[in-house]
Order: structure tokens, then sequence, then C-alpha cells
């Protein structure tokens, strides 16, 4: 769209100039001017929110039933723990006392089956006697063989029983904690019948009725919503994507809302979301702000109209930014014949003349800077086949900074380049415009200056050549004859 306005613009008013009656022309007339002052500069980002509690949980409840008591109402302040509303417990007391039954149950299945342990070691023991007696007979030739191989069998049998009993023990001891574990789930069932309060706060939402029946099923029906304690509140407000770039995490904001008209409350950026939101092809970005409540008048749900103050800046050189949209017709300008076309960069000033003004601010030598420029000069010329080749504009960017970076360590200390990184790391921060002070014979002086934050009436100069009390344009008057 950008690229559409910038081509379309000079194309409307071409087609302006060229419809004009013919029988009008426009001449040059008296300009307006202003002065640069000191001042105070505040930048903000407006946007709009919705007043949220710290935190807000949705209580619900796990089990199906009747509501037998509730406890609490609409705003009732709760503590963690404290008793919400109560289930018809009949229900859940009943499988208690079914499992407990059941635990009973196995425990005497247990005592039953160590005694059938005693009762197989016995038999046990029993036959081990029984097989010694028909061994020593045989021996004697009391008995015949059939009789010991009897005594035999009965004895491994014996021994047997003792193992399954001891099995069958084991089973029972099994089956007890298993018991248990039904009889403690009964009783977590029959506790959950009691709806308590998870954290200090207010209730702020009810959706049940003494006598509604409850249905839990794939998803825990919402019985009431507490926020935390409103002494503190958070404000969730969507900031648009071209103003995103300036708020950060603590930077101080200001909002009001329509319930007290003409009061102002103050917060902080607490978090700056990275996620985007996007409709209709619109994208804003969630930025949290945290501010007390002390006096609980901010409630859930407020409409907030919010001014994230992005920068301040006290006693600064300043300009009406009027005076920066001025632009002169280029025949005013002074000097302006004598430029080449093309021959100037952003702001009137010559290709490498910040650059320049940085390092001799470093205090690098002229024999170093003119080294550096033709270091540059080679380094960029050795791109043109990558300029040719079309390729996009972050390629190109990376490319060229890391040319600047290599002429600049061949050239500079490490202390120079730490100071250059620093500066360009401010410089970053600003952007380059040009002011226009009228002369004498009507035409007018560029001044190549660089600008820092702005409000809705100033911007401020951060450097140039121009000084508190110095006129500039803010619009020149055409004076039109027939």
């Amino acid at each position: 769209m950008k690229r559409y306005l910038i081509i379309g613009l000079p194309v409307a008013m071409l087609l302006a100039w060229l419809l004009w009656p013919a029988a009008e022309q426009a001449e040059s007339g008296p300009v307006d001017v202003t002065s640069i002052e000191r001042g105070d500069i505040t930048q903000i980002v407006s946007a709009v929110g919705s007043v949220r509690a710290l935190n807000t949980v949705e209580v619900g409840s796990q089990l199906s039933g009747q509501i037998l008591e509730l406890f609490v109402d609409f705003n009732s302040p709760v503590e963690a723990g404290d008793l919400l509303a109560r289930l018809d417990p009949q229900t859940f007391e009943r499988r208690v006392q079914e499992a407990e039954a059941n635990l009973a149950v196995a425990r005497a299945n247990v005592e039953v089956q160590t005694a059938g342990i005693a009762k197989a070691e016995a038999s046990y023991a029993n036959a081990r006697r029984e097989l010694e007696r028909q061994q020593s007979l045989v021996e004697r030739g009391s008995v015949s063989a059939s009789a010991l191989d009897l005594a035999e069998t009965t004895y491994l049998s014996a021994r047997a029983d003792i193992e399954i009993a001891r099995a069958q023990k084991v089973n029972a001891e099994a089956t007890v904690q298993q018991r248990e574990a039904a009889l403690e789930a009964a009783r977590i069932d029959l506790e959950r019948t009691e709806i308590r309060s998870p954290i200090n706060g207010v209730v702020i939402q009810r959706a049940v009725d003494i006598g509604q029946t409850v249905a839990a099923s794939l998803q825990a029906p919402v019985l009431f919503t507490i926020a935390q304690d409103l002494a503190a509140i958070r404000i969730e407000a969507s900031v648009d994507e071209a103003d995103i770039g300036t708020v950060r995490e603590g930077a101080e904001a200001r909002f009001d809302v329509d319930a007290f008209p003409g009061q102002e409350f103050s917060g902080r950026v607490g978090q700056v979301r990275l996620a985007p939101n996007e409709e209709q092809n619109v994208v804003t970005y969630t930025v949290v702000i945290d501010a007390d409540n002390p006096a609980r008048r901010l409630l859930p749900g407020m409409t907030a109209s919010i001014d994230i103050i992005t920068g301040r800046q006290e006693n600064a050189l300043r300009v009406d930014n009027a005076a920066i949209r001025f632009r002169p017709p280029e025949d005013l300008v002074a000097g302006n014949d004598a430029e080449a076309p093309g021959g100037r960069g952003p702001g009137g000033r010559q290709p490498g003349a910040e650059m320049a003004e940085m390092l001799t601010g470093l205090g690098v030598d002229e024999r170093t800077r003119r080294d550096i420029e033709r270091d540059m000069r080679e380094a960029f010329e050795s791109m043109r086949g990558l300029f040719a080749s079309g390729a996009d504009r972050e390629t190109i960017g990376q490319r060229m900074r890391e040319a600047t970076r290599q002429v600049m360590e061949r050239h500079l200390d490490a202390e120079q380049l730490d100071a250059l990184t620093e500066l360009q790391r401010e410089r970053e921060n600003t952007r380059a415009a040009t002011l226009y002070s009228p002369r004498p014979d009507g035409t007018f002086t560029p001044h190549p200056v660089r600008l820092g934050i702005s409000d809705d009436r100033f911007t401020e100069i951060v450097s140039g050549d121009l000084d508190e009390g110095a006129k500039v344009i803010t619009r020149m008057r055409r004076v039109t004859s027939r």
C-alpha cells in the first residue's frame, strides 16, 4: 500500500496541475514561520483494552449431583479453602460404606488364607512322617512298594498345598490393597461434594442455585468465577503493529474509564506478547498493563482508553510538526541548482556525510577518514554484481553491514569501534529531515537535521545547525492571479 501511495501521490498532483483552469496561475507568496524553542515532549501510543483481574479462576465440579447448599453469593469475599457449595452427599456416602464393607471382606479373606497356610503346613508335616514310616517298613519288608508310592504322593501333594495357600494369601493381600484404594477414591469423591475456593479473592459470578442438578461429563460445569484480590488489576490492550516497535516493558501508561470521567489512572507495561492477533487483515499485539486498584473502583470488564508513554524528553530543542511537513518548490531552495540530481541523501545531506560526521566526533583524523572513504567505495564497487542480480533488500543490507564492519575494523581501534557502534545505535532511534529558513531574496535555506521523538504538536531536534530561536518555515501561501 505504501508503494502505491508513493507512486500515486505525484501522479495525482500532476493531474491536478494539468486540469487546473489555464487562466489561473499560482505564484509564490508570503511564508509562515515558527521559532525553534525548548520544551518538554512526551511521545505516546494510544490503545484500547479491557480491565482484567490478575488471576481469574473458574470453579467447577468433577461430580454430578444436586446442589444441596450454597454458602456464597455474588461479590462474596473468599479465602483459599472456604466452602462455596455442597452437593447432595448421600450417593457418595453409600459408596464409601460399600467400599468399607468390601475392604473388611478382603481383610477377613487374608485371615482365612493365613489359617489355610497353617493347615497345609500341618498336613505337610504329617505326610512327611508317614513317608518316613513307609520307607522304614519297606526296608524291613513289612509293606509293599505300592504303599510307599502312595505315601510319597501324599507328601508331595501336601507340599504343593502349602505353596497354593501362600499364593492365595498373596492374592488376598493384593485384594486388600485394591479395596483400600477403592475406599480412598470413594472418600475423595465424598470430599468433592464440598466445592471449595482454590484462591483468595471475590466471587464475581455464580452460575447455580440450590436444588439445581449439576451434570459433569466430558467437561466440568462452571459453578463460580472467582477473581483474585482486585487491589491490583491488569489491562490487556491491543496495540497496532505500526506502534508496537516503540513499546517496551516497564513503560509508563496512563488510562481512564468511562465509569470515572475526568479521572486518570496510571500503570506500567508488564508484558508485550509476541503472538499476533489478525482480524480482517489488521494485525495487533496484546500489551499487558499492570496497575494498582487500592480502592477497588476498577472492575473487571471495564473498557480503558490507554496512553502508553514510549518516550519523554525534558527541555528538548523542538520544532512545530508543520515545519517538518513543509516541502518548498525546488527552484526556491538556495544552492539547489548546483546539486547533481540524486546527489543528496535523505534529509538533503550528501551520502556518507553522517558517517563522516560521526568519525570526526570520535576524533578520527582526516587521513584515516579518507582511507575509510576509499575502502568503503571499493567495497561497494565490488558488490555491483549483487545489486544487478536483483537480490532482496535483506541480503544486500547484510552484505553492506558486513563490508562496513570489516572496513572499520581495519582503521579504528577497539574503543573507537565501541563508540561508533553506540552512535549508530542511537541514530537508529532518530530520522533525517530537512527544515527550511527564509532568505531576504525570497529563497529558502535548507537545514539538514535529525529528529527524535514526537508528540501531536512538536518533534525533538537531536542534531543539526539550528539553535533555539531560529526561524523555520511552516507554510508558504500562494497568490493566485487570473
